[in-house]
């Protein structure tokens, strides 16, 4: 598939990381909204919503591998986790509407942080490991 900009040009980066910004911020304020809908309350531990998290890190990383054409560089693990952070932030204050947060709720925000910068780093690994099959 033949690409519209030059990979070489110095643009590319720019409107991928402003596209990586919106695009994930967009899925934080949607995925916060949706997640938010998952009760935290009840007796146990509440599974269902701690797996949120990881759901929500996983589109993360998803989307954003998307827009750097899976190929994205590691300086974006940690803008991956900060934004599903903010998701599932969102998500967990919502559902408390102003209580303390409980033990999955943080566990769920952990969650979330961690798979979208991992998913990040397996991107970038797998990219980089192609590029040395093809050198």
């Amino acid at each position: 598939m033949p690409r519209w900009v030059d990979p070489q040009s110095h643009v590319v980066p720019v409107v991928r990381l402003g596209a990586s910004l919106v695009a994930g911020l967009l899925l934080a304020g949607i995925g916060g909204l949706v997640l938010g809908e998952y009760t935290f309350q009840g007796v146990g531990i509440q599974w269902l919503a701690i797996s949120g998290g990881a759901g929500l890190g996983a589109a993360m990383a998803w989307v954003l591998n998307r827009v750097w054409s899976h190929d994205p560089p590691l300086w974006m693990m940690p803008a991956a986790a900060v934004l599903s952070v903010a998701g599932e932030s969102l998500a967990v204050q919502r559902d408390m509407d102003g209580y303390a947060w409980p033990p999955e709720g943080w566990a769920a925000v952990v969650l979330a942080a961690s798979v979208s910068a991992y998913g990040i780093y397996l991107a970038h690994r797998a990219a980089a490991e192609e590029r040395a099959k093809k050198s």
